[in-house]
């Protein structure tokens, strides 16, 4: 496990995804954490940032580059993907308030824009 292989960047990454998973957790307007009653938007949410954390490990663990730029690309346009959804459902339903969305679309917005430098780099 080499830890000077990950960039800034992936640690940020993974930063977010810890941030993103304590957001879920956390209890909202004075009521329940959203894994209370979870929905298939949280584990959408939750696998990004499960992936977002496991990536930093990932590029320290691997012996070779070409599997964490893989991975990474795949993560970015997964968390495109979860941004665009967070990004309709907040425009559609506006009165319906998803606990945690601000901090999930932030997160994931923030992610997809951090991924795409680090992939841009590895050209």
């Amino acid at each position: 496990m080499k830890l000077s292989r990950v960039h800034p960047l992936e640690w940020l990454v993974g930063l977010i995804g810890l941030a993103m998973v304590e957001g879920l957790i956390w209890p909202w307007n004075g009521g329940e954490s959203a894994f209370a009653s979870p929905d298939f938007l949280h584990v959408l949410v939750l696998l990004v940032a499960v992936a977002g954390i496991v990536l930093p490990f990932s590029v320290a663990m691997s012996a070779r580059t070409n599997v964490p730029v893989v991975y990474e690309t795949m993560l970015w346009i997964f968390t495109l993907l979860v941004a665009l959804i967070l990004v309709l459902r907040n425009l559609v339903q506006a009165d319906v308030v998803f606990e945690s969305g601000y901090l999930a679309l932030g997160g994931t917005l923030v992610m997809s824009f951090a991924l795409w430098r680090s992939v841009a780099r590895e050209r």
